[in-house]
C-alpha cells in the first residue's frame, strides 16, 4: 500500500450527515423505493450527472478498458451501467427493486432482479464489480450479528465471481468511521483481496467521496 492509503486507513473522519438517510429509517429498499420515488429518482438530471461522475472516477481507479465485463451491484435505474455501456464495456446490472429495473427498457444492460446479500453468478466470470451508493444498505442493519453475516456472505460472493486479478470498487456513504472500517475488515477477513480505501476530498465532509478499492488475489 502507498503512504497516502496507509494514512487514510488510520485516520478517523468527521462525517457530515445533514439529514437522516433512507437506509437508516426505511431499512428495506423495497419499502422505501416506491414507484413514485423510483420515477423521481430516474428522472433526476442532477442524480444522473452525479452518478455518471462517480462512475467515471471508478473506471479511472480500476484502470478498466473495454470490452471488460462489469457487474453493477445496486444498479437502480441504470445510470452507471448506461455510462459503462456507452464507453464500450459489457455490463450485468443487479438490483432488488423491479421498479428500478423496469423503468427504462434497456436490455443491453442485462439487468437481474436479486438481493446482493444472496445472489450468485458463475465463478470467475466478472472482470470488475462496481457499486454506487448501495453498500450502505447492508451497513445500516442494526442487528450486529446479521450485519456481519451479510457482509461476510457478500464479500465471499464478490470473491467467487471475480476473475483472478479482477477488481471491485464500491462508492458508498458510511455514517461513521467505524462503519467504513467494518466493511473493509469483513472483506479483509476472507483473505481473497488486497487494497484499501480511496478518499477524494478527505478534508471536506460535504464533498468527500469514499471508495473501497480491492484487487482479487
Amino acid at each position: 500500500m502507498g503512504k497516502n492509503r496507509q494514512e487514510q486507513k488510520k485516520k478517523a473522519y468527521e462525517f457530515f450527515i445533514k439529514h437522516q438517510r433512507p437506509e437508516e429509517f426505511a431499512k428495506d429498499p423495497l419499502i422505501y423505493y416506491t414507484p413514485e420515488r423510483v420515477k423521481e429518482y430516474a428522472e433526476s438530471k442532477s442524480l444522473m450527472r452525479i452518478q455518471e461522475g462517480i462512475t467515471k472516477r471508478c473506471v479511472e481507479l480500476v484502470h478498466a478498458a473495454p470490452p471488460a465485463l462489469f457487474l453493477d451491484i445496486g444498479m437502480g435505474c441504470g445510470f452507471a451501467s448506461v455510462f459503462l455501456n456507452l464507453k464500450g464495456f459489457r455490463t450485468i446490472g443487479l438490483d432488488i427493486n423491479r421498479f428500478f429495473l423496469s423503468y427504462y427498457s434497456l436490455p443491453e444492460l442485462n439487468s437481474i432482479q436479486a438481493d446482493m446479500r444472496e445472489f450468485r453468478l458463475r465463478p470467475r466470470s466478472i472482470d470488475f464489480i462496481i457499486s454506487i451508493s448501495a453498500v450502505q444498505w447492508i451497513l445500516a442493519e442494526s442487528d450486529e450479528q446479521k450485519r456481519r453475516q451479510y457482509l461476510k456472505d457478500f464479500s465471499q460472493f464478490c470473491a467467487e465471481i471475480l476473475k483472478p486479478q479482477g477488481k471491485l470498487i464500491f462508492q458508498f456513504y458510511p455514517k461513521s468511521d467505524e462503519a467504513m472500517m467494518e466493511l473493509g475488515h469483513e472483506f479483509k477477513e476472507i483473505g481473497a483481496f488486497e487494497g484499501n480505501f480511496v478518499i477524494d476530498n478527505p478534508e471536506n465532509p460535504k464533498k468527500r467521496r469514499i471508495f473501497l478499492l480491492l484487487d482479487r488475489l
